[in-house]
């Protein structure tokens, strides 16, 4: 089924954003809701029901920010290009937006949200710029997009709720798993901080192999080398893995002055600097691999088993401990010496061992939930691509 392609400019409103001087005291904090694209950066579903950071009137009045009605669907435009949300109050933004008030009688808000996240590789495209990509408000007016009728826009639009909501849905259940497993952590042993249950410690320090210490990475890992070795950087540690697809890789030679941080299968990686406290396994396919600066290498000894390590790294207790340590405003690291003095309960490798068992039955389930959420975003992305070419027959 073929549909009209219609340029945004005329089927919305567009609407740039602004931000008053964050100087003025008086101009923050008020009633008014006020996004920026990193508000859109983790939202989970496709409503912005609250911002962090909210203007007075005054500090509305003091800029060029415009307040769009509820339904309104925000777009940023940079910093990054394509976050999108639609939201559920009225709502100004900074001027990393360029967002739209759909015409009723025309288009669909949800419809429209769901386009643009579709399109979102083709929307980075747009952009220019030489410090930072942005795509600005006359190439966004000429973008053009189907428009079906309104009743086909809302069915479009449910039938694509109802499969996110599928894909939400695995996501709460994956979490849900790591959830579980802190709560049996913390039954079994008890906070790390506080220690209730009274196990003897040890420091960070004395729990790793014989012959092995706390320690970062290469200092300077050179040009990108096509069949290298790959080195873990702390932007690559992501939910708890490494992003392997993302890796840089250095040359054997620099590798090869760095051994006591090249990493093996099943040590822990720890981001030592700006995503502090954040860890990760390393996987076999990773063996041999090394580190930068910004991460540090755990590799638990013979008396510490791994799954034990790692959650008690990962604790709410232990997190706490690490944040308090950080040293810098701009630049937030935690210094070797204080990460290898960090307190670990030594408790009996037995009861690490039932833990671990445990920890292995949970990693199965979300290893499994993790399948079925690929597959179910492999049957999204076509169902998007059959929605808007008009493919989406009645009975879908």
């Amino acid at each position: 089924m073929s549909w009209p392609q219609v340029r945004l400019a005329d089927c919305c409103e567009i609407v740039s954003g602004a931000t008053p001087k964050t100087s003025v005291d008086e101009y923050w904090g008020g009633p008014i809701a006020w996004a920026t694209p990193k508000d859109l950066s983790n939202l989970e579903g496709k409503h912005l029901d609250a911002t962090p950071q909210t203007l007075t009137d005054a500090g509305y009045q003091s800029c060029s920010a415009k307040l769009m009605p509820k339904g309104s669907v925000l777009f940023s435009s940079r910093a990054p290009i394509g976050h999108v949300a639609i939201n559920t109050v009225p709502i100004c933004t900074n001027q990393g937006f360029k967002s739209f008030i759909p015409d009723s009688e025309q288009l669909s808000s949800d419809y429209l949200f769901y386009w643009l996240r579709a399109n979102k590789p083709y929307l980075q495209s747009l952009g220019n710029g030489a410090t930072f990509k942005e795509v600005s408000k006359a190439i966004v007016a000429e973008v053009k997009i189907p428009l079906p009728p309104l009743p086909e826009q809302r069915r479009i639009a449910a039938i694509l709720d109802k499969a996110d909501a599928l894909r939400a849905k695995r996501r709460e259940a994956m979490a849900k798993c790591d959830q579980l497993l802190q709560s049996v952590f913390l039954d079994m042993f008890g906070d790390p901080v506080t220690n209730p249950k009274g196990w003897p410690t040890i420091e960070l320090a004395e729990a790793v192999n014989p012959g092995t210490i706390v320690t970062y990475g290469i200092v300077q890992a050179g040009d990108e080398v096509d069949g290298g070795i790959p080195y873990v950087r702390t932007g690559d540690i992501v939910n708890g893995k490494i992003q392997e697809n993302s890796l840089r890789h250095t040359s054997p030679e620099i590798a090869a002055k760095f051994q006591r941080s090249r990493v093996e299968a099943g040590d822990i990686i720890m981001s030592i600097r700006a995503t502090v406290g954040t860890t990760a396994v390393v996987t076999e396919s990773l063996h041999g691999a090394n580190l930068t600066q910004g991460t540090a290498r755990i590799a638990a000894g013979a008396m510490m088993d791994t799954d034990y390590l790692l959650n008690h790294l990962r604790s709410h207790g232990t997190q706490v401990w690490i944040q308090r340590q950080i040293k810098g405003a701009t630049f937030r690291e935690i210094t070797l010496k204080r990460l290898r003095e960090l307190p670990v309960m030594d408790v009996p490798r037995d009861l690490q061992g039932r833990f671990a068992a445990i920890a292995h039955q949970l990693r199965c389930q979300a290893s499994t939930m993790e399948a079925s959420l690929l597959k179910l975003r492999e049957e999204f992305a076509s169902l998007q691509q059959r929605a808007f070419s008009g493919q989406l027959s009645q009975a879908a």
